[in-house]
C-alpha cells in the first residue's frame, strides 16, 4: 500500500494546481485511474482494492486536492458497466463518470412492487434494434438532474418472477422520459416518479445478455460500498 501512496504523491505533486478548475482536474483525476481507483485498468481505474480506494480518496484530501466526484454514477453505474459492458460501453459511459461531466439515477423501484424489485412490472418489448419500453418508476433518487439512468425492467413476461428481466442504460433526456418530482415537507424534490411512454432504447444500450438482468442488477446492489468520492457529478 504505501508504494501506491507514494505514487500518488508524486503524481499529486505533478498535477494538482489549486489555479485548476473543478472540470479541469475532475478530468485529470478520473483520465489517470486515481478518481476510481477500485475500477480495473480497463475502466479507468487502477485495479485496487476498496479499502485501498478509500486510502487514496483520503490521501486526495489530505493533499488539499479536490476530492474526486462522487454520486451513484461513481458508486453503482461505472462498477456495473465495468463488468457487464463492452469496452466500447465502458468507453462512452464510464470516462464521463469518473471525470465528474454525467449524473447518473437508478430506476429499479415501481410503485407497484415496493421493496421487491423482482416483482417489476415495466415492459421493455424489442422492435428490431431497439427496444420500446412503457412503465413507470418510483422514488428514483436526483432523476431530475441525472443525464443517465440504469433501467431493469421486464423483457418476457412469461417468465420465472426473477428470470425475463432486462437491465439497460437509458438517454433521460430521450423522447417519451417524463420526470416528476416528488416534493418533501422542506420544499425540495430529491425524489422523482419517472414515467416511460414509448421510449426508444437501441439494443447497443443493453448491458448483459437479454434476460439476464436480475444478474447484473445484482452487480448495481453489491456495489454499494465503492464510493470513492464525496461531491455529486453534475
Amino acid at each position: 500500500m504505501s508504494d501506491i501512496l507514494e505514487e500518488l504523491d508524486a503524481w499529486l505533486a505533478a498535477n494538482w494546481d489549486p489555479e485548476l478548475t473543478v472540470a479541469q482536474w475532475w478530468q485529470l483525476l478520473g483520465s489517470s485511474g486515481w478518481a476510481a481507483p477500485a475500477l480495473p485498468t480497463n475502466a479507468y481505474g487502477k485495479g485496487l482494492s476498496r479499502n485501498e480506494a478509500i486510502a487514496i480518496g483520503q490521501r486526495i484530501v489530505k493533499h488539499g486536492a479536490v476530492a474526486a466526484p462522487g454520486g451513484l454514477g461513481m458508486l453503482l453505474a461505472a462498477p456495473t458497466i465495468a463488468v457487464h459492458g463492452t469496452q466500447e460501453q465502458i468507453d462512452e459511459y464510464v470516462l464521463p463518470i469518473v471525470t465528474g461531466q454525467q449524473a447518473w439515477c437508478q430506476l429499479f423501484s415501481e410503485p407497484g412492487a415496493g421493496s421487491d424489485v423482482a416483482g417489476l412490472s415495466g415492459r421493455a418489448v424489442r422492435d428490431g434494434d431497439e427496444w420500446v419500453v412503457n412503465g413507470q418508476k418510483g422514488w428514483t433518487t436526483l432523476a431530475h438532474l441525472a443525464r443517465w439512468g440504469m433501467l431493469l425492467v421486464r423483457t418476457d413476461p412469461e417468465a420465472p418472477k426473477h428470470k425475463g428481466m432486462t437491465y439497460f442504460v437509458v438517454d433521460m433526456e430521450a423522447p417519451g422520459v417524463e420526470v416528476r418530482p416528488l416534493r418533501q415537507i422542506t420544499g425540495e424534490a430529491e425524489f422523482n416518479e419517472v414515467y416511460f411512454t414509448d421510449v426508444h432504447i437501441p439494443d447497443g444500450e443493453r448491458l448483459g445478455d437479454v434476460g439476464e438482468g436480475w444478474r447484473v442488477s445484482m452487480t448495481t446492489k453489491s456495489s454499494w460500498p465503492c464510493s470513492c468520492g464525496r461531491a455529486i457529478a453534475a
